[in-house]
Parts: C-alpha cells; structure tokens; sequence
C-alpha cells in the first residue's frame, strides 16, 4: 500500500469519526428538547432561585422545549406537598427537608441541583463579646456558653446543627437557652433589640449581617470546614425534584430542565454578565430599604464565588448528608443516594 492510498483510508476514517460525534451531538440534544410542556416550578422568596428565574428570562426553557412557571411557595414541605398533590410539578428543598417524606414513602427523583451549596450560617449581636471570634473551631462555639440562641423552630435541623456544635465543643445543650425567632428577618430584628445573642439561620441572615453591620456572622455552612459533617455535605444543597411518576412519564421534561439549568447556570458564572444579573434577579424579588440593591449584588457575588450555581448533583456530598441525619436522629435509617437521584442527574 502506497502512502497516497493510506491517507486517503485514514482521512476517511477521521471523516467518519467526525460525522459519528456530530450525529451523537445532534441526538443528545434533540433528546434534550420537550414536547411543549408545562412545568410549574416551585421558588422561593430571596435569590437563591436564580438558575430557573435565568432559564425563563432568557428563553433557556423556551429554546429546551419547555414553558417554565414559577410559584412561591416559602416552604420545602409545602412544596413537597404541593408536588405530590400534583398542583405544582417540580419542588425545590434540601434533602434534609425531602428525605423524611421519602422514609414515609413518597417516591421522588431529585434531576438537578438548584443550588448546590449549604446555607446554614451563625450570626451574633454586636452586644455580645466574642472573645474566640476567629479562633479555629470549636474554640468560638464556647462563645455561646450561657448564651440565649436563636433557631428558627424548637427541635428543628436548625437546632440540631446547634447541638452537633454544643457536643463536639466538649458543652451541653443546657449551656445555652434556645429561642425560636423563625427565619433571617426575624431573628436579626431580634438580635438587634437583644432579645437573643446568637441565631443559627440561613442566608441571606450573614449577607445582611455584613451589609448593615448590625450584627456579625460567625460560622458559614458552605465554607468553614467544620464541623466536618456540615461541611461534608455541601454540593448537595437544594435539588430540584419530580415525582417518580412524572420523571418516569416525562423524560423529555427531564432532559430538557437539566440543559435549561446548565445553560441558566452558564450565563449566571460569567462575570460579563453580572449587571444583567442584577436585573433579572431584582424583576422577580427585593429587598426593600436604602440597602436593598446593595444586599442583592452582595448574595449574587457570593453565591457565584462559592459556586452555588451549578446544576451537578455531588452524590458524595448526598451520602455525607444522609450519614449526618442518621447520626443526629433526623433518620431513622439511611436511604440509597440512588433511591432519592435521579440516574438521568448530572
């Protein structure tokens, strides 16, 4: 065999090999495209909502196939109810608020994560000294010691995390008094006239904290290292979940929200597009007073800075958050990470 006919087989082979990976790439995404259906998604107040509040507005569901609609619905449980009664399609929630409904049975498929990391933060009032402030942990949890803590309900996750630190700090849950103060806009108001010291809450609590300097974050869930088991979990923050029964019936729907969120995702993580950003964000929720626009860009800088915006579901981070809620009681067993993700998740 001459070199002339060699080249030739091998530039038709090369031919072929492109034309294969060119119709693969077309399969995947006409897989990847709906039918024209509806999907009522469930959202929340805030800005942690941000990759499907993007897809709509910029026509990421529209070009996968699909009409995405949005209904708040300020609770995970009541969204996981909401799904499973079929008035709404999608619920978004942690897992630690999804898998107690799966221990009693609801079959659910978590498809992508709406955000990805954990917002449990600690704050405290500017009229508390915080001798170890800064000092590695557990060191600053002795800070707490006599202290009246806010949670957002008695016996809540929220508590439970408290306790966890309480313990591994060598204290007692009896070292501090707990006070439910609900969610970030009450127990900063509440910090603030000192009817608490310290609130474990969640974002935007710490963001708010820093941007009005009336009270101080101590300990963020999504990028302090311990305790090991919070830290553990993060990549497995909010998912975004179906019934069995739809993402069964629907897998183009299915296909066509995860490349809706990758491409809503795409969008959010480029720095070009950040004053859009802010737009889009502000069009569907405000903070109202002269510091509102100000807090926005805050939680959006940080929330792209600590990769919150990223659809892939860490299944290691989904195990570490199973064994957490074993260990603390909030299971009673664990469950398979393939029971509760999806196998189509990225």
């Amino acid at each position: 065999m001459n070199n002339t006919s060699r080249h030739q087989k091998t530039r038709g082979r090369s031919f072929k090999m492109l034309l294969a990976a060119v119709l693969a790439a077309a399969a995947t995404a006409a897989s990847a495209q709906g039918k024209g259906e509806t999907v009522v998604i469930q959202d929340y107040p805030g800005t942690t909502g941000l990759t499907m509040r993007v897809a709509i507005t910029k026509g990421y569901c529209t070009n996968a196939g699909i009409t995405c609609k949005l209904q708040v619905i300020p609770g995970a449980p009541l969204g996981i109810q909401a799904m499973l009664g079929k008035s709404i399609d999608a619920a978004i929630g942690s897992p630690e608020a999804v898998i107690p409904a799966v221990l009693k049975g609801a079959k659910v498929k978590w498809i992508l994560n709406d955000y990805a990391n954990s917002v449990g933060v600690m704050i405290v009032g500017n009229h508390v000294p915080t001798p170890n402030a800064g000092k590695p942990f557990p060191a600053w949890v002795h800070d707490l010691k006599g202290k009246k803590v806010g949670v957002t309900t008695r016996g809540s996750g929220v508590e439970t995390v408290v306790r966890l630190m309480l313990e591994k700090a060598g204290m007692k849950p009896d070292d501090v008094t707990f006070v439910a103060v609900g969610g970030p806009t009450t127990a900063i108001p509440a910090l603030v006239n000192k009817q608490i010291d310290f609130a474990a809450t969640f974002e935007p609590g710490a963001t708010i904290c820093e941007v009005t300097k009336q009270c101080k974050p101590v300990w963020r869930a999504d990028t302090d290292r311990e305790p090991a088991e919070m830290y553990a979990s993060n990549g497995a923050g909010a998912g975004l979940y179906l019934t069995q029964e739809y993402a069964d019936a629907h897998p183009d729907v299915v296909a066509a929200l995860i490349k809706a969120a990758h491409d809503a995702n795409k969008f959010i993580n480029d720095p070009a597009n950040f004053e859009e950003l802010v737009k889009i964000s502000e069009s569907f929720f405000q903070f109202q007073g002269p510091d509102g626009d100000k807090l926005t860009r805050a939680l959006l800088q940080r929330q792209i800075k600590t990769g919150g915006h990223n659809e892939h579901v860490d299944r290691t981070a989904l195990k570490a958050t199973i064994d957490y809620m074993v260990k603390t009681g909030q299971a009673d067993r664990a469950i398979a990470v393939s029971e509760l993700v999806d196998s189509r998740a990225p």
